[in-house]
This record gives C-alpha cells, structure tokens and sequence, in this order.
C-alpha cells in the first residue's frame, strides 16, 4: 500500500494490520516515519521517480492487494496555475499510480487473482473550485479505474475507486497564487472555509474500515465513497441537476 506513514494510509495499514492481512507499506523515506506500525514492512517509494516505482515493486514481490493511496492536493486558481506544478500532481496523483498498477497487472494475470483499490477524492465526483487540478487528476483516476476494472475482471481481478470525502488528516496542499492575483480574496475565504471542514472532517479510521469491508466484498460494486457527507453526496447526485449542484458546491466552500 502507498502513503502508509500517516493519515489516510497510516489508519488502512492499522486496521488491515489487525484483521490479519500481510501488510507492505510505502514512504519517500520510511526511516523517517515515526510510531511505525508493528508487523508492518516499509520501503521507499517516490512516485515522482519512474526508477523508484520499479524498484519498490521488485522489492515487494508477487502482490496480492495494491492500494494506491499516496497522493498530494493544490490550491490554486486555474489561469495562474503553473503548468509545471500540474504536471507533478498529475504524476503523483494519476500516472505514478497507473505506473505502479502496470507493474503488478502481469502476475496478477498469470495467477488469476488479484485485488487494486485507488483511493480517489470526492473531488473526482464534484469538481471544486481551486482545485482544478487535483479535480481533474482524480476524475481521470476514476476514469482509468472503471476502464481497467472491465478488462481485467475475465482474469479473475478486481478493481476498485474508493472516494473519501473531509477527512480530518494533517496532510497540506500546496498552495499558489500571485500576491496581485484578483482570485486573492476569494481564494482566502475558500482556504479558511476549507480548513474549519478539515477539522470537522471524519476520523481516518473511517477510511480504513471502509476497505476492510471493500476488500472482504463478494462481488465488490466499481465505485465506493466513505467520510463526512460522501455517502449522501453520491446518492443525491442522481437526482439533482448540474446547475444545483453547482450552487451547492459554491455555497459549501464559502463563495458567492
């Protein structure tokens, strides 16, 4: 499992960890971590780094569950975004994943089983302003994931998008945006209304439950979500119209 030092992944590797699973987690350096996990192993990983992907999978061996959860988030408006800085997040967020994936595919092939849980964001169901490129990183991975989970399903794989909604996690995103910039005010007020949903967010514990109960599924459904007001998000949606959901959305994170 990716980005198993804290938060998110931190709260999975616990509760698979306890339910008996064999757990591998990944860190950038995982001899930095602290309060490591018992029985948990780590390895380095970076996903900025096409070597890296390949060494930890060759150091992990034949997997039978990847979890990809590692990840990073960006605040910034979209016309002063750098390209260069989307670009990053879309290789931590969408093409180190899809990267490590095709490297365990084959032998989950050759031996007919096999499980790929990516954990996504309620932003790749509901875009969010500011965060158009951590949005659409995450619709892509929920994309790739649905696409993948019908081609590999014959060999007895099965491939899932779990979407977390607030999480309270001590996780930053990088933020940008120029001191003259005209999104300054309302970027400000969507970074405080941001930071009080954060703190009122669900405990990551939530999260890694969910995948227990994800993982022990029979016939486990494409898609997933978990935390916060996730869940009723999702069901509404197919009743409401784009136009009131885009209200919503304003309305939830502070913008007129």
């Amino acid at each position: 499992m990716t980005g198993a030092s804290k938060g998110i992944g931190r709260a999975i590797a616990v509760v698979l960890k306890s339910a008996g699973y064999q757990v591998i987690g990944t860190s950038r350096n995982p001899e930095s971590i602290q309060n490591k996990i018992e029985g948990v192993s780590y390895l380095p990983l970076d996903l900025m780094d096409e070597a890296s992907i390949e060494e930890c999978r060759a150091q992990a061996g034949p997997v039978d569950i990847l979890i990809n959860n590692a990840g990073g988030s960006s605040l910034w408006p979209a016309a002063e975004g750098p390209l260069a800085k989307v670009r990053d997040l879309f290789q931590l967020d969408l093409f180190g994943p899809i990267k490590l994936i095709q490297g365990v595919l084959p032998d989950m092939m050759r031996r007919r089983t096999g499980f790929i849980l990516n954990i996504g964001s309620m932003a790749g169901r509901f875009a969010v302003p500011y965060q158009s490129a951590y949005s659409s990183a995450k619709f892509a991975l929920a994309g790739f994931t649905w696409s993948l989970r019908n081609e590999v399903k014959s060999f007895g794989i099965q491939v899932v998008l779990l979407d977390p909604g607030d999480i309270r996690t001590s996780i930053e995103p990088t933020v940008h945006f120029r001191p003259d910039s005209g999104f300054q005010t309302d970027m400000s007020r969507f970074i405080r209304n941001r930071e009080v949903r954060m703190a009122e967010g669900s405990d990551p514990a939530v999260v890694g439950k969910k995948v227990l109960k994800i993982l022990r599924a029979e016939d486990p459904r494409p898609f997933y979500t978990v935390g916060g007001g996730a869940p009723a998000m999702a069901f509404f949606k197919r009743f409401l119209s784009d136009r009131f959901i885009e209200k919503q959305i304003k309305k939830s994170v502070g913008l007129k």
